[in-house]
């Protein structure tokens, strides 16, 4: 047996023992950092899509490069526009991405690559989702790429590994979160556990029978998850973010459904290969006539509307098509709902948002949010 393939040999055991818990990812990539000069090793991400990714898991980089990567340099990293479409499983020296002398005048290589010591790198695509790709990367000081192509081919015989520890950690992922669903099928709360890109990876039986009954949750032969309510609905895509950093739980009435949105808590590993996962819960509510009517036909609406008036003066028309926002309805549906034409309802839009001190429909949104909680239960 070759030196090469006792390398090859020992960073597949450090894989396998990094997934059974026996060691540390860190392990894995120190490993493969002592392959090149200089090396420092990271399994991230990139999304080319919405132009933004982490260096997540890694061995020799500090806090602040990290922190500046994601936040800015993620959008320019010159190396990924080539990344994101090349062959998945095929490791390459950063040459055949883009020529050296092209990165060396880029804002990345000379803000960010150079002072920590780096001047290019070996990677491979482990898998793409939907524009999303998940790689892993050696940087190196060692700027020959003929002698740097070992490293790169070494990536190729690991890659379907790691592949398989990704297939593991989200199969795992799942039943941990199905076994969490007895619970709540015993009070009557239906759960859905929903995955990177809104993916929907099982729903229990009480959350089958609310979503059939209320129809408060959609999904798509692909099965992509919407939920019926707007506001709900962007707090899910929010929250399926892997940068998001909100509130770790959200909830939302809608018709006869609580909807009740928890993001998933995960240690770096498990948030790198599982991706963000959210638990939705349905809680069927009774109605109370009272408190939260139906604004179908817009002839009753809910007290949200009588304390926008009380605080900030509005009229009751302005009171009806504020409250339609707030629930998510967009403006050319509420002028619809409400009978008046675009024009009318653009009119009141602007004069909710100089009375309120809001913008935006959001803000508008999130104001609402904040004055939900003086509506009695």
């Amino acid at each position: 047996m070759t030196h090469a393939s006792l390398i090859d040999d020992q960073l597949v055991d450090l894989i396998y023992a990094a997934v059974l818990g026996e060691s540390d990812w860190t392990d894995f990539l120190a490993e493969l950092s002592s392959a090149l000069p200089d090396g420092r090793s990271t399994l991230f991400y990139h999304d080319i899509s919405q132009q933004k990714g982490a260096w997540e898991l890694n061995h020799g980089l500090d806090e602040r490069t990290l922190a500046n990567y994601s936040a800015y340099y993620a959008r320019i990293n010159p190396w990924m526009p080539k990344a994101s479409i090349r062959p998945v499983g095929i490791g390459v020296v950063a040459e055949q991405m883009l020529p050296a002398e092209t990165f060396r005048q880029s804002e990345f290589y000379n803000d960010l690559f150079r002072p920590i010591g780096g001047e290019t790198a070996v990677g491979v695509t482990i898998m793409r989702e939907e524009g999303c790709s998940f790689l892993l990367s050696t940087l190196t000081s060692r700027a020959d790429p003929e002698k740097n192509k070992a490293v790169a081919d070494r990536l190729t015989t690991i890659a379907p590994h790691l592949r398989r520890a990704f297939n593991y950690y989200r199969g795992r992922a799942v039943q941990i979160s199905e076994a969490g669903s007895s619970l709540f099928n015993a009070i009557d709360i239906g759960f859905m556990v929903i995955g990177e890109g809104a993916i929907a990876k099982s729903v229990s039986p009480a959350g089958e029978r609310i979503i059939e009954q209320s129809g408060c949750v959609t999904t798509t032969p692909l099965g992509t998850v919407r939920l019926c309510c707007a506001q709900a609905n962007t707090l899910l895509q929010n929250m399926l973010d892997r940068t998001y950093a909100g509130e770790k739980t959200n909830s939302v009435l809608t018709g006869s459904v609580k909807l009740t949105l928890v993001k998933v808590n995960k240690d770096l590993c498990s948030a790198y290969f599982e991706g963000p996962t959210v638990i939705l819960l349905m809680e069927p509510v009774k109605p109370d006539r009272s408190k939260v009517q139906s604004i179908g036909d817009g002839s009753s609406l809910p007290n949200l509307s009588q304390i926008f008036g009380q605080r900030f003066g509005l009229t009751p028309a302005e009171q009806r098509l504020t409250t339609r926002i707030a629930q998510g309805e967009r403006l050319n549906d509420a002028a619809s709902l409400e009978g008046i034409t675009k024009e009318t309802a653009r009119t009141r839009l602007k004069a909710i948002f100089s009375k309120t001190g809001t913008g935006r429909q959001a803000e508008l949104i999130l104001l609402a949010q904040k004055l939900q909680g003086d509506v009695p239960d």
